[in-house]
């Protein structure tokens, strides 16, 4: 009859040359059991950079309201192609116009034709259209200039344009507006009116101390869908 060693009841001594504690520690390790997942890496260095670059940025976006009074206008600025005969130079304006187009009104020939000085703050918008769906809207602007420098400005781009000039005119009290018109892809005639007026006149060196500060120009575009048989 032949007898199977009961291994589970007696301790094994362990080889030859082996170490006893080294031996101790992978039994007790072996006993241990083992985590299903590893632990992820903490968020906590990450998260600290975050909050870091928000501080930074909304810090710099206080600084900005701050350097502009806490409201500052969108400003047309970019490259923009000098002007003969007056210092300041021209962007093109149908980007800034989009914000007063409806339904494809006014067409883009016409949006393309007109331009905008360069450093002009955009105010406001108006819309005055007629019952009829016809079209007839404004977008208003502040730049620091003179009336006689937007004037020749707009004389000398809407002829560049090939629009036709219909006159200047003086307004009541202060200021002047300049028409011109031209035929849109469309099939009607536009009209736009530039109007100038004074917002804040240059102030003489007596009363600026010496120093004289640059005027402030209103400056209105207002386009305007002629009626069929007008």
């Amino acid at each position: 009859m032949t007898t199977t060693p009961d291994f589970g009841s007696e301790a094994t001594d362990p080889p030859e040359g082996a170490d006893p504690a080294g031996a101790a520690e992978m039994a007790q390790a072996a006993e241990e059991p083992r985590p299903l997942h590893a632990k992820p890496p903490s968020l906590k260095p990450a998260l600290f950079v975050l909050a870091c670059v928000a501080v930074v940025s909304i810090g710099g976006f206080a600084l900005a309201l701050v350097g502009n009074g806490g409201a500052a206008s969108p400003t047309v600025s970019g490259l923009g192609i000098p002007v003969p005969g007056v210092n300041l130079s021209a962007i093109g304006a149908a980007q800034v116009l989009r914000r007063i187009t409806s339904a494809g009104s006014p067409p883009s020939d016409v949006l393309d034709s007109l331009v905008v000085p360069n450093g002009a703050r955009i105010i406001s918008t108006t819309s005055q259209d007629a019952e009829v769906d016809q079209y007839d809207r404004s977008i208003y602007f502040e730049i620091d200039t003179t009336s006689k420098e937007l004037l020749k400005f707009y004389q000398v781009e809407l002829k560049r344009a090939r629009w036709s000039p219909l006159g200047t005119y003086p307004l009541p009290g202060a200021g002047e507006e300049l028409l011109a018109r031209r035929a849109g892809s469309d099939g009607y005639e536009w009209e736009v009116g530039v109007v100038v007026t004074p917002v804040n006149p240059a102030i003489s060196p007596s009363l600026a101390g010496g120093g004289q500060t640059s005027p402030t120009m209103g400056l209105s575009i207002r386009l305007f869908q002629i009626p069929d048989g007008s």
